[in-house]
């Protein structure tokens, strides 16, 4: 058990990074409308308490091996589901003070050694593209090592319509870590790792070549654009919600439809500020990467995607960012990416600590590999989400934002919404406000040029 309770070496990474003093946390928020009559943050505190049960994959948290030698282990947590809840009770709080208040909440990382989530709950947030203009928003603040976006359906299931919480891939949790001794143990262990890592690399590298093997994520270098500069620990936040009806299109899958709203909004953002924007605009989009144990709780990969900037006619850019992606998609779960994940696991925890955990500085004149960031996912509620008794409206997640691209986006489709988030670094990007209304133009320039030609 106590074994068992150690993290893979993909699920630890995103802990390191974290220590490394990058902000890899993984944010959901929800909104809900007040209907008649608002909530109480006493009403909202009994909705939770009574999920408690519900949210038992989330009973943990991180303890580490001394020196690094053994990978983090997951402990329980007893702590009770309040002591994980932070209620922000202003008088007065509309929908861009509460954007901004999110934030500054992603800014501040969490210790997943003390608490590797919190519920962050906006009682009364006025402004809100509900039927009643006010509603409650609920946001979750969770450590990457812990889950990521696969997860965030079952956890809005098991928040509000009651279902368990499931987070595939996720290992056990133990009351016995036993660190020491797994350190010992890791410092032992290390001289074989170190063979067997040599050998398994020298079989790969020969099949590799033998199979003519090229599967696996291609991430060539791009043009450098002001979006590319290494982030600091600021965030900015915003979510834009729309109707699924107004990004489906006949011929392309919604991702497609935004990431070429996406593209057309970079266009103009990088032409108005800078004169220009390149050719070669690339965005990382991650794709789920089921039955890959070796992932983890963190089964995602990132595929490199063109936006076919250079392509003036938006209907055949999104055709062509489509196809682009339906080819790109498969890379993540390529055997050799997994093979190669599977090489990294064998390695010393030590070397891959140093490798993960320690930010190197940053590199003004290092390649680029892409301008922005996409992660999606589509909710399909087995029951219907209610805070409360509130009906819920529309949900928002956010990725985290890689060191050199200071720009992220996501989409989250939820019953007839779909949502476009976007989060940056303001050093690099100050004026999100600005880029959000031309990425709003941006999805309603695509819908009419698709439906145009039909």
């Amino acid at each position: 058990m106590m074994y068992e309770a150690q993290m893979v070496a993909n699920d630890a990474a995103y802990y390191y990074l974290a220590r490394s003093g990058r902000v890899t946390d993984w944010p959901m928020w929800w909104v809900f409308d007040n209907g008649d009559t608002p909530l109480t943050a006493v009403d909202i505190a009994d909705h939770f308490g009574e999920c408690a049960e519900l949210l038992e994959p989330l009973r943990r948290r991180i303890q580490e091996v001394p020196g690094g030698l053994g990978h983090p282990f997951w402990v329980v947590d007893d702590s009770p589901i309040d002591a994980h809840i932070v209620t922000h009770d202003a008088a007065q709080q509309d929908w861009a003070q509460c954007q901004d208040e999110i934030g500054r909440i992603l800014a501040q990382p969490l210790d997943a050694r003390v608490s590797a989530w919190q519920l962050h709950v906006f009682p009364n947030v006025t402004g809100i593209a509900t039927p009643s203009g006010a509603g409650p928003v609920v946001l979750m603040h969770v450590s990457h090592a812990l889950m990521a976006g696969p997860a965030m359906t079952s956890l809005s299931e098991a928040l509000f319509a009651s279902v368990p919480l499931r987070i595939e891939g996720q290992g056990a949790a133990t009351r016995r870590p036993r660190p020491v001794l797994a350190a010992v143990l890791g410092a032992l262990r290390w001289p074989l790792q170190v063979l067997r890592f040599n050998i398994r690399v020298r079989g790969e590298m020969r099949r590799i070549a033998r199979e003519n093997d090229d599967s696996g994520p291609n991430v060539p270098p791009v043009t450098s654009t002001r979006l590319n500069g290494r982030i600091g620990t600021g965030r900015a936040m915003r979510s834009i919600p729309l109707e699924l009806r107004v990004v489906r299109a006949p011929g392309v899958t919604v991702t497609a439809f935004g990431l070429t709203a996406i593209s057309r909004a970079m266009q103009r953002y990088l032409e108005k500020r800078d004169g220009s924007c390149p050719d070669d605009l690339a965005v990382l989009v991650t794709v789920a990467v089921p039955d890959a144990p070796v992932m983890g709780a963190n089964y995602i990969g990132a595929a490199a995607v063109e936006l076919a900037a250079a392509e003036p006619d938006l209907a055949a850019r999104a055709r062509a960012v489509d196809a682009t992606l339906r080819v790109r998609r498969d890379s993540p779960s390529g055997r050799r990416e997994l093979n190669r994940l599977g090489l990294i696991d064998l390695l010393p925890s030590r070397t891959y600590r140093t490798r993960f955990g320690t930010l190197a500085p940053a590199a003004p004149d290092g390649p680029a590999y892409a301008h922005t960031i996409l992660t999606s996912i589509r909710c399909e509620p087995t029951a219907e989400w209610s805070l409360s008794g509130k009906p819920f409206r529309f949900a928002g997640m956010l990725p985290p934002v890689y060191p050199e691209i200071g720009l992220a986006h996501s989409f989250v489709g939820a019953g007839d919404t779909f949502t476009v988030s976007v989060v940056c670094d303001p050093g690099i990007v100050p004026d999100l406000d600005d880029y959000c209304e031309l990425l709003r133009e941006s999805c309603h320039e695509v819908a009419a040029a698709l439906g145009a030609s039909r």
